[in-house]
């Protein structure tokens, strides 16, 4: 097997998706981590042993059979039989552009609360780092915008280096928020809602690829969203996109993008559900497609529906009703359901679940805003405070809490 160019195989997350899928991994990852204790990243290229570890990994990628479907036929002959797929009548007038108009302001809004905190997912226990972090500043639990002073006591006695573009007194902290930081959270939703101004309700995986090369500087997209859009330049094609050298094809990133078709398509979730398929599924498979159909369709669900539970479960309506993203979610509404105001409770439950996936796979962070959801109620600062004290993946995951919420 050999790379049309000179790219990177990205061992350690391979390993993560292998055994996400079921599949044993005890060797690869005893190789693994022999080898990357042994061999600086540098010499890498030139390391044999080091070579023959990526051409083994990617024949086992090859080898791999994804148990859920990926294709939308397949998706939608598996969803629950009993469903609402389109509402009899949606609002309209005023009415309407108020609730897209809440929409978007809740999904910056939640962007922004997460965003400072987004770092910490970082530290092998995101969520315990980030409020011991708040508690010694006496913001736990959360109830406004983080404050600059949190963020430098964190980095001063975190083994975290700073990132790049932390000043201590950044757009997203509190006094310093002046409009909405430029974030991949917002970018997309934006990016989906020119594709169906420019496209209609009908266009191609290999069609969103063109438009992130033509609006989206390579360094703006992120894990699966980048291996994606580098298959496209070297000339690649859906389903392609989404499988060459993308270990990340079941994280987060769809889950974030397809707010907008929701928003376009008020009372119309299997439709919603649809137009997230065709952008999901040029850079991710499996759950990672059905996260981005999840939130779509409870979010055209969302402006007939009133009722948390009721809303989620009409997005679940649109995914098959046995995966791994449906089963997980169930179990959070219940645990969510059980457990009254104690959403720490309902944190640990998810994590002694879905702990072991990665910090930003697409079931673990839906759960969490699934917590959010059912835990917060109609209380919307509550819910975006409630997704990011969950830990993980916490712009992401705000973001879409209070643009369902």
């Amino acid at each position: 097997m050999h790379l049309p160019i000179r790219a990177s195989v990205d061992v350690r997350n391979y390993i993560h998706l292998f055994d996400e899928c079921g599949m044993n991994t005890d060797a690869l990852l005893a190789r693994y981590q022999r080898l990357d204790a042994r061999i600086p990243r540098e010499m890498r290229t030139q390391s044999r042993a080091w070579l023959q570890l990526e051409q083994d990994v990617l024949r086992a990628d090859a080898r791999l059979k994804m148990a859920e479907p990926s294709d939308l036929k397949t998706i939608r002959a598996a969803r629950p039989r009993k469903r609402i797929d389109c509402y009899d009548s949606i609002p309209s007038g005023r009415a309407l552009r108020d609730r897209v108009a809440g929409a978007w302001a809740g999904r910056i809004a939640g962007c922004i609360l997460g965003k400072p905190v987004e770092c910490l997912m970082r530290e092998p226990q995101s969520r315990r780092a980030q409020k011991n972090a708040l508690e010694q500043s006496g913001e736990y639990p959360i109830r406004d915008f983080i404050s600059p002073r949190t963020m430098e006591a964190y980095y001063a006695q975190s083994s975290q280096p700073k990132p790049s573009w932390f000043t201590g007194r950044d757009g997203s902290l509190r006094g310093c928020i002046t409009h909405a930081p430029i974030d991949d959270d917002l970018n997309y939703t934006v990016l989906a809602l020119d594709i169906v101004k420019s496209q209609g309700l009908h266009f191609s995986p290999d069609v969103v690829l063109d438009r992130w090369l033509r609006f989206l500087p390579y360094h703006t997209v992120f894990t699966a969203e980048r291996a994606a859009y580098f298959n496209r330049v070297i000339g690649l094609s859906y389903p392609e996109t989404a499988l060459f050298l993308n270990p990340y094809r079941e994280w987060i990133g769809a889950q974030i993008r397809t707010d907008g078709y929701g928003y376009v398509l008020p009372g119309r979730p299997a439709t919603a559900a649809r137009l997230a398929w065709q952008d999901a599924a040029c850079s991710h498979v499996a759950n990672g497609i059905y996260g981005a159909m999840w939130v779509s369709a409870a979010l055209a669900a969302a402006f007939i529906e009133d009722d948390p539970e009721t809303i989620i479960r009409r997005g679940l309506e649109q995914v098959p009703a046995k995966c791994r993203f449906a089963e997980h979610v169930i179990k959070t509404i219940e645990a969510a359901k059980a457990n009254g105001d104690d959403f720490e409770k309902t944190f640990e439950d998810i994590e002694a679940r879905v702990g072991h996936y990665h910090c930003v796979h697409t079931i673990n962070n839906a759960c969490m805003v699934v917590a959010a959801l059912i835990h917060g109620g109609h209380d919307f600062g509550r819910v975006i405070s409630i997704a990011v004290m969950g830990g993980l993946d916490t712009d992401c995951n705000g973001a879409t809490a209070g643009s369902i919420a």
